[in-house]
């Protein structure tokens, strides 16, 4: 066994199912981000940590109990790690952007006109004679 699983059978669990949102994981009435959160709104995860440690905590996902990352406090958070977090979300953000660009140009090219435009040509008048 690795000294990693080891540590993670060390850590408490107490068993409850917690949400990710967009101020990251809220246990114990306090919110902990990593740059990993990012993205994951809804991920359903399990969290586990050290007895009398409440810095950081190690979040698993729920249902595949796969290790996700270690988040911190944000209300602790140094400056660096703060910029970290703020680094993904902006290139989060930039990804999305350029998602959204590459989408709308796809847009355009599939529905665009089907014809050419031309100019415009005069109607031939009709020469039966009127009905009287």
């Amino acid at each position: 066994m690795s000294a990693g699983q080891l540590a993670t059978f060390a850590l408490e669990d107490d068993g409850r199912t917690y949400t990710i949102s967009t101020s990251g994981v809220r246990w114990r009435r306090r919110d902990y981000l990593a740059p990993w959160v990012n993205g994951r709104t809804g991920t359903k995860v399990s969290v586990r940590h050290l007895p009398h440690h409440d810095d950081t905590i190690e979040v698993f996902d729920a249902t595949t109990g796969r290790h996700l990352g270690s988040a911190f406090l944000a209300a602790a958070a140094s400056r660096e790690q703060i910029r970290s977090v703020q680094a993904a979300r902006t290139a989060a953000a930039r990804r999305l952007k350029a998602d959204l660009k590459a989408a709308e140009k796809m847009r355009r090219r599939r529905f665009e006109a089907s014809t050419t435009a031309t100019p415009r040509q005069k109607q031939h008048e009709d020469r039966r004679p009127a009905h009287r």
